[in-house]
């Protein structure tokens, strides 16, 4: 793991930090369970660390190691449910909720696959879940959109995959050597110090990179006053979805200068101002996060390369265009002063801090930190077809983190669909918020 992957492994000991993310796929038909079944094994054949699970060491402290499962099987990852018909959304959000919350086993792969039948008439839609020391939904994505096919299936179904071809990796009764599993928490923790060290005490950069690390560390710890409104916090999550078209997102940005993101951004900031004032509560800002991605072109491999940039999210009273503005000035700001190197050295140095600290001191260093955090994650890039159906819509939601909400936004075929991942003890009124939300999307189309 590097030092990012570590720090979302630690936090998932703690409810309150649980860093599952959770995709739902759209389907225009319900696939056959076992071409379901068979894809999901030729796709962790494909995959590798789909067998593996996390192996920590004794104190949790350093960098964790992903070894083999000895006693991996596909079905223990990979299920069917059926809701009770006629079932519609509610019922689909309800049962991703369920799923979402539901903890991993540590001695198994972090990962579930669920096909969902019943959902209206002759649709079905498929879960998946997994933890996000796994990988980040960029790398997800990407691996998804080389896997998954860009047309239906012609002629007869291909034969099985003999289940032998992923179970026989391992004796059934096999089980890692304590030895090895030590010898590779001390080398990799090992390799972590010397290159934090020489990365610091370079000659003619220290000076330098002292002084970035300094700024980054500034930027995420700017003072900005949390909402009283939003300052309770529990385990508990209510899922929501909103879409919208791609193209009133492209034309509401253009018209303000700013990309798409900053124009989801701040929608999201703008429903947050009038579920404020519909609770007569008047804020200027939020602590807001925003999650972006520092790979570059040639990382492609699992794991996350992310970094996070705060921000004050301006909620005060002001029109769409001029929040648009604001937010994609205040984002820009915090981006310019993100440095790669730094960020990926802090998240190593913050992978050696021992996992009883994460999970008593995190959660409350984060809620007065982080009200809430927007997510724009990838979307297919094509058509996509999964098991034999096509992929006719794809949200994702993404872990809270500590914060209120988290609300992400992923694009598929001309349709941005909104995950609210919201914590009902700091939003309350769940129903009023998915409307602040609509009425501040038309705002900014309309406007």
């Amino acid at each position: 793991m590097n030092g990012t992957d570590t720090l979302f492994w630690r936090m998932g000991t703690n409810p309150l930090t649980r860093p599952h993310v959770t995709w739902l796929w759209f389907l225009d038909k319900p696939p056959d369970w076992n071409v379901f079944l068979d894809s999901c094994r030729w796709i962790v054949r494909r995959l590798p660390r789909l067998t593996h699970r996390v192996v920590d060491t004794a104190v949790r402290t350093g960098t964790p190691a992903w070894m083999p499962d000895p006693d991996f099987r596909l079905t223990r990852h990979v299920h069917r449910l059926s809701l009770p018909e006629p079932a519609g959304l509610r019922d689909l959000l309800d049962l991703v909720e369920w799923r979402a919350g539901a903890d991993f086993d540590p001695s198994h792969p972090p990962w579930e696959a669920t096909l969902v039948e019943g959902y209206e008439q002759q649709r079905a839609a498929i879960l998946l879940k997994w933890h996000h020391s796994v990988g980040d939904a960029v790398t997800i994505v990407s691996v998804m959109n080389r896997l998954l096919p860009d047309a239906a299936p012609t002629g007869p179904p291909a034969p099985r995959y003999p289940q032998e071809h992923v179970e026989r990796r391992t004796t059934p009764n096999a089980r890692l050597p304590l030895s090895s599993a030590a010898h590779g928490f001390t080398g990799g923790t090992r390799a972590l110090f010397q290159g934090t060290v020489r990365w610091l005490t370079t000659p003619h950069a220290a000076g330098e990179r002292a002084r970035l690390a300094a700024r980054s560390a500034a930027q995420l710890l700017q003072p900005v006053a949390p909402s009283p409104l939003l300052r309770q916090r529990s385990a508990a999550s209510h899922y929501g979805l909103v879409t919208v078209p791609l193209t009133d997102l492209k034309t509401a940005g253009r018209s303000a200068g700013v990309s798409v993101t900053s124009a989801y951004i701040s929608a999201v900031l703008g429903a947050f101002h009038r579920y404020h004032e519909y609770q007569g509560v008047t804020r200027r800002s939020v602590p807001t996060l925003v999650p972006v991605n520092i790979r570059r072109s040639d990382e492609t491999g699992a794991g996350n390369i992310i970094a996070s940039v705060r921000i004050a999210g301006p909620i005060g009273d002001m029109p769409a265009p001029a929040r648009m503005s604001a937010v994609h000035a205040s984002i820009t700001e915090a981006r310019d002063a993100l440095a790669r190197d730094v960020y990926t050295t802090l998240a190593d140095l913050g992978s050696c801090i021992p996992g009883l600290i994460h999970r008593l001191a995190v959660p409350p260093v984060l809620r007065r930190g982080v009200d809430i955090v927007v997510t724009s994650v990838p979307g297919f890039s094509r058509t996509t077809f999964a098991a034999g159906a096509q992929v006719v819509n794809a949200v994702a939601w993404a872990p809270r983190g500590g914060a209120a909400a988290n609300i992400s936004m992923a694009s598929h075929d001309g349709t941005c669909a909104i995950g609210t991942n919201l914590d009902p003890a700091a939003v309350t009124d769940p129903a009023l918020f998915h409307h602040c939300l609509e009425q501040s999307l038309d705002e900014m189309i309309s406007g």
